[in-house]
């Protein structure tokens, strides 16, 4: 498996760095959007917070007197649902080409500014801004490419980064979070490089208009319902929060949830006397509505909450938006 997986890596670097020659050799055709574009990405599979940002950075520019569009590919369904929700009403498109979806958001929906969620490896637009996400508890994978590894592009590819937000800050210590500043400074020394946490804020009832302090998780038995990139980092959190986890079910990120699967999940609950099961907002807007149906509005007698959080900047997203200012070509 491991030769295998080996040759499977050679096989994507290769393809890697074709691609990249023909568009260097201009072969390939490097698009220009008709409005200023900031690209959110990564280097690694999924899990370092590229949503997150958006849903606080859209808002923040539409504040200042912008007219910004969200653009992503929308894989899965669930990622363009969410975004839909909680940007609305500002626009997000998704489609595999970006360039039509784009050319749409300004010609017919007055954007003025494009935010490419996921947009690292977008090498078919011209992007005014790079802003790079990376998680600091894993924040190049196992330094291998995907097959073999996570990351989608080697490390060095960060030097395209006109702006680096390392995530999950507060969940290295002082001395690990300096080794991974110190290795993005030897592979681009020219970005400024912010620091960012997910801090939890409240537990929102799915399917009921009612929300609970986060207090009320310290001591209690809970079920984790995670089908993201990291599910362990969302375990954790909800241990943060005091809770016992005892029990965990986890799906692949993207996973549709059915009636019946989360039917028989409940009845594992009621059999350990699991009152609460905590989700993510990204894994609830898969959860279908009828599951009221089967199990009644009051869902048996467990509360299915989702735990939502907010990425904040250290000290704050000032500085953030600051570059973006003198960043960006208005």
């Amino acid at each position: 498996m491991s030769i295998l997986l080996s040759l499977g890596e050679l096989f994507y670097r290769i393809a890697l760095g074709g691609v990249g020659l023909l568009y260097r050799l201009k072969l390939l055709k490097v698009h220009r959007l008709p409005a200023p574009v900031i690209s959110v990405g990564n280097l690694t599979w999924g899990g370092t917070g590229k949503s997150s940002l958006v849903m606080k950075l859209a808002p923040a520019l539409k504040e200042k007197g912008r007219s910004p569009a969200v653009l992503l590919r929308g894989y899965g369904g669930d990622e363009t649902r969410l975004l839909r929700e909680r940007l609305h009403p500002i626009p997000v498109l998704a489609g595999p080409d970006r360039v039509a979806t784009g050319t749409r958001a300004v010609k017919e929906l007055g954007a003025d500014l494009l935010i490419l969620d996921d947009g690292y490896q977008q090498w078919r637009l011209r992007k005014d801004l790079e802003i790079l996400m990376v998680d600091a508890t894993a924040p190049f994978g196992n330094g291998h490419l995907i097959p073999r590894g996570t990351l989608r592009e080697p490390v060095r590819a960060a030097a395209r980064a006109d702006l680096i937000v390392v995530t999950r800050a507060d969940l290295v210590d002082p001395a690990g979070l300096k080794g991974v500043q110190a290795r993005l400074r030897l592979i681009n020394g020219k970005a400024p490089i912010l620091f960012a946490r997910y801090r939890p804020v409240e537990l929102r009832a799915l399917f009921k208009a009612s929300s609970s302090p986060l207090a009320e998780l310290k001591g209690e038995p809970v079920c984790t319902l995670a089908g993201i990139a990291g599910p362990g980092q969302f375990e954790a959190a909800v241990r943060g929060l005091g809770a016992r986890v005892a029990l965990s079910y986890r799906v692949r990120d993207h996973h549709p949830y059915t009636v019946g699967e989360l039917t028989r999940l409940f009845a594992r609950c009621q059999g350990k006397g699991i009152r609460r099961v905590v989700t993510t907002p990204k894994d609830a807007v898969r959860i279908p509505s009828r599951l009221t149906d089967a199990l009644g509005p009051d869902l048996k007698g467990i509360e299915l909450l989702v735990l939502e959080v907010i990425l904040e900047f250290e000290p704050d997203e000032s500085e953030l938006l600051h570059r973006i200012d003198t960043l960006l070509p208005r």
